[in-house]
């Protein structure tokens, strides 16, 4: 069976979150070793777990890209053949990890995906789509099943500036593409994602929840991509300028 590492970044989620995200894991009916990488926040708790605990002694206020792109170079030192990704927040439907193998055995494409399905904070169904998902302009991070060949990407994670901290999925599928590895999806919306996003509010035709993120929120980072300093900083850091892919 090939070697599949599961790498969650967490920050200051509750433990009770924290182990629905586990549990996902352990019951997706495939073999994966979970790593959980705590971004200077360390649960004890955790360590008790059929997990990787892996500590950061201080927080990186880059939206969980340091941990994330930690968690997945420790993976690829250590003889993984995959790497994918969930964040604490989040949870794998059952048959997610099966259906992105069978996908990869049938197309031996190194970068496979899938599709969400949306959740209020206490975890009930928001029963919308994302259209640039559905038409495969846009990869969520919990997304990705990414084979050994394309490891390459991970260290992406480690390089993007900060100032594009919150489009780093964005910036991610962008090294994908710039590396020109091809991606397939698996068209199953396995992947369980709690949403405070004001957007997907507005697509249900619902209020918000308090403290949701708003519509702009990104805007910062897209205007900074367009600055000569984040053209100059973003081929710097990643050899490459993101905007070109997206």
């Amino acid at each position: 069976m090939p070697k599949i590492a599961v790498v969650t970044p967490y920050f200051k989620e509750s433990l009770e979150v924290l182990a629905q995200c586990h549990a996902s894991v352990l019951s997706q009916g495939v073999d994966a070793d979970h790593f959980l990488v705590a971004d200077g926040f360390a649960k004890p708790e955790i360590a008790t777990w059929k997990a990787r605990h892996v500590t950061l002694p201080s927080s990186h206020g880059d939206a969980g890209g340091t941990p994330r792109g930690i968690g997945g170079m420790l993976a690829a030192s250590e003889g993984y053949d995959f790497v994918t990704y969930l964040d604490a927040d989040n949870w794998f439907h059952p048959g997610h990890l099966a259906s992105l193998l069978d996908v990869h055995s049938r197309t031996n494409s190194p970068v496979c995906t899938s599709w969400r399905t949306f959740h209020r904070p206490d975890g009930s169904d928001l029963r919308i789509t994302e259209p640039a998902e559905d038409e495969l302009r846009h990869v969520d991070t919990n997304c990705y099943f990414i084979h050994r060949i394309a490891f390459e990407v991970l260290g992406v994670w480690l390089r993007t500036p900060k100032q594009l901290a919150l489009i780093g999925d964005a910036v991610f599928l962008s090294a994908i593409r710039h590396a020109r590895f091809p991606i397939v999806p698996t068209r199953q919306r396995s992947v369980a994602y709690r949403t405070t996003h004001e957007f997907h509010f507005r697509l249900a035709g619902e209020p918000p929840p308090e403290a949701a993120k708003p519509l702009d929120m990104v805007r910062p980072a897209q205007q900074w991509l367009l600055t000569k300093e984040g053209v100059d900083e973003s081929v710097r850091c990643l050899g490459f300028w993101p905007a070109s892919y997206m």
